[in-house]
């Protein structure tokens, strides 16, 4: 009888003290706790944050002086002949060449985001998870030595672009009309699809 009066006390008593660890945290738990929030809310102390804000700040960017330029006789033709949506695709892409006449590999994607799209890659390409995504990419693959990495060079019209698998596009940071990501080879490419030029490029952004 005495016995259960006890555990029956001693029950209700850690029944009480349970709350109070939770409603008195520690003064670790706190500094742990506002590390964590600001960590993921403040790019000064993120770099990773830091490096795709700054790198959404050049892509948004280019596609402002992409609309600039995209008037006149370089303005995308809605029309069936081919020989037309050339001629403006040409205008277009000789209008930009020569407002980055000076732009260099680097320029979009820096030094500081490159190793971050790295990280961003290697989960979605690597092991057997990865093993699809690769055969995608191997098979509207262009042929080799085909494709220029040079930045405002013209992607060449006779080889196929290749598809970047939906896994793969939802793990990078997403891109404004008319920037498109592909990938040739282990090689990431920066591509203006309107005007079929490099904008930047990232090599061996793929490691095996």
């Amino acid at each position: 009888m005495h016995g259960s009066r006890w555990l029956a006390i001693a029950v209700f008593m850690s029944a009480c003290a349970a709350p109070a660890a939770t409603e008195n945290p520690t003064p670790t738990d706190l500094a742990l706790q506002a590390g964590e929030t600001k960590t993921s809310t403040d790019p000064a102390v993120n770099s990773d944050a830091a490096a795709i804000a700054e790198f959404k700040t050049r892509v948004d960017a280019y596609a402002d002086l992409h609309k600039q330029l995209a008037t006149g006789d370089a303005k995308p033709r809605q029309t069936e002949d081919p020989a037309k949506i050339s001629a403006a695709k040409a205008a277009l892409a000789a209008k930009v060449q020569a407002a980055r006449a000076s732009a260099k590999q680097g320029d979009i994607f820096t030094p500081a985001v490159r190793p971050v799209f790295r990280r961003l890659l290697a989960p979605e390409l690597r092991g057997e998870d990865g093993r699809d995504a690769k055969a995608v990419l191997k098979d509207d693959a262009p042929a080799p030595g085909t494709v220029p990495f040079k930045v405002n060079a013209k992607y060449p019209e006779s080889q196929p672009l290749p598809s970047v698998p939906t896994k793969v596009l939802l793990s990078l940071p997403p891109l404004p009309a008319p920037l498109e990501y592909r990938i040739v080879g282990q090689h990431l490419l920066l591509l203006d699809t309107a005007a079929d030029l490099v904008v930047d490029y990232i090599l061996n952004a793929i490691t095996t």
